[in-house]
């Protein structure tokens, strides 16, 4: 069984967002998954070769965004994530604090899956429920692995529990 490479990447100068990304690539390595972060130490606004290459090894991009926008270089992340898995927008999924009738405004977006959560208004059940849609719709097509989905969906719900504690303590 092939387990899924997954690349989560963050906003430069976004600590909270940073923190979370190291956070599931700690818990998704550990648990089998393959896991990249972008390479930042030589720049966070040149998408460099070693992140393309990351990209290229990847088998979904994640973003878990805390901000209403997106740097330059996570957009072209996203661009290049987008040319890589063959414009298929359910391999690249955003998920992003719909608090605050914030919302993501970029060019990219029309190149991933945006899946709006609100610790406060809603479960994590149901955020988890839209992202197992978004993922095994596609899957369904090309009937891979059940198994390695739902881990990916785990992994996922991990990262919507570590924002809703990061979101409730700020109260």
């Amino acid at each position: 069984m092939k387990s899924n490479t997954i690349f989560i990447s963050y906003n430069p100068k976004q600590p909270e967002e940073q923190t979370l990304a190291i956070r599931l690539h700690s818990i998704g390595a550990v648990n089998g998954f393959r896991m990249f972060l972008p390479d930042r130490f030589n720049s966070d606004r040149v998408l460099d070769l070693e992140t393309k290459r990351r990209i290229d090894e990847s088998d979904y991009f994640i973003l878990f965004s805390l901000s209403d926008t997106l740097s330059p270089i996570v957009g072209d992340e996203i661009n290049y994530a987008w040319n890589r898995f063959k414009k298929d927008k359910s391999r690249i999924i955003i998920i992003h604090r719909a608090d605050k009738n914030q919302a993501i405004q970029f060019e990219a977006s029309k190149h991933c899956t945006t899946i709006n959560y609100n610790p406060f208004e809603e479960s994590m059940d149901a955020v988890s429920s839209k992202v197992i849609n978004v993922i095994f719709h596609k899957e369904a097509k090309l009937q891979k692995d059940k198994e390695s989905q739902k881990g990916l969906v785990a992994l996922l719900t991990i990262g919507l529990g570590l924002l809703a504690l990061n979101e409730l303590s700020k109260e």
